[in-house]
């Protein structure tokens, strides 16, 4: 049978990876039970779902697989030819590279959708904090044991994206499923491990300019447009701000060399629940987004930690 790769998107976080590892091990699981009763040797089922990963993994994500004592999923940066379900993404902008020649067997996401294919596909999305806690409840429901590992990891994920149930992406059922979750890994404190996970990647002393603009980092088209959207989680924001003029510059350089109209980058206080908004190009377009001027390329946003539900809506409106 046909080896599937499932991936995330390009700049994997949390969320992306463990979501692939956690529905290549369902599925394969799956399969697996479904076969053994007519063949009882186990080598007639070999693992044909590939977890993959579109991109270097992170210090959260690489903390969070220490922890599972899980490998991290294959390097895949061009799925040309392949076949492949898409995790935590449905944007070809965001996939891997070769996304327009693979074929494409399924999505499991929470974002929104922006996506035509040519044939019915499998389609699972959900207005969720986290597609861990969609592949969570995939599992819970197929009968299939969770282990230690793969409740850990998916954990992981749910934490991650709601930044601890602190983004407004958050609902009761994250919460609910990261709860089961918790349980089976044996983490007596999410918010503990939580924090320990955002404060894992929240430094970038060591980054690059470049490197801190692409650790988190997403394009989108918005009608003849295009906009990148990078995203920092940090727990001061001196850290950053020092760096301020460089870091602009390197937005103004990767805005022309993409041919953006317009770049972002959210700078985002996990401690205060906030985000600095920094931004080049059309800027206009921003305070028109959040009726707030645009002093010193920033804007200051109370209360804002989510790209997927708090900037991408009002940006993509104004354009």
């Amino acid at each position: 049978m046909e080896e599937v790769i499932i991936i995330g998107h390009k700049n994997p976080d949390t969320d992306s990876v463990v979501s692939a590892i956690a529905l290549a091990y369902l599925k394969n699981s799956i399969e697996k039970a479904e076969r053994l009763p007519a063949s009882p040797d186990p080598s007639c089922c070999h693992n044909r779902f590939v977890a993959a990963r579109c991109g270097e993994v992170n210090e959260e994500t690489a903390l969070a697989l220490s922890k599972a004592n899980v490998e991290k999923p294959k390097l895949i940066e061009n799925v040309e030819g392949k076949s492949v379900i898409l995790v935590d993404h449905n944007e070809f902008s965001q996939a891997a590279n070769g996304i327009e020649k693979a074929k494409i067997l399924g999505i499991v996401d929470h974002h929104k959708i922006n996506f035509s294919y040519p044939e019915p596909i499998y389609c699972h999305v959900e207005p969720l904090g986290s597609t861990s806690t969609i592949i969570a409840e995939m599992f819970f429901n197929s009968g299939i044991e969770m282990k230690r590992e793969i409740a850990l990891l998916l954990l992981a994920g749910i934490l991650s994206d709601t930044v601890v149930f602190k983004s407004s992406t958050a609902t009761e059922k994250d919460r609910e499923i990261a709860e089961k979750l918790a349980a089976i890994a044996g983490i007596e404190s999410m918010e503990n491990f939580g924090i320990e996970l955002k404060r894992a990647k929240a430094s970038v002393r060591h980054l690059s300019a470049r490197e801190i603009l692409e650790k988190d980092f997403k394009e989108y088209e918005f009608g003849a447009a295009k906009v990148g959207i990078a995203q920092i989680e940090i727990v001061d924001f001196a850290e950053v701000n020092e760096r301020r003029e460089e870091i602009l510059k390197e937005m103004e350089t990767m805005l022309k060399e993409r041919n953006y109209a317009l770049l972002l980058l959210m700078v985002t206080n996990i401690i205060k629940g906030d985000t600095d908004l920094w931004c080049v190009g059309d800027v206009e377009r921003v305070e028109r987004a959040f009726n707030r001027r645009v002093e010193n390329h920033s804007v200051y946003l109370e209360g804002v930690m989510s790209r997927k539900k708090d900037v991408v809506p009002k940006i993509q409106a104004v354009f």
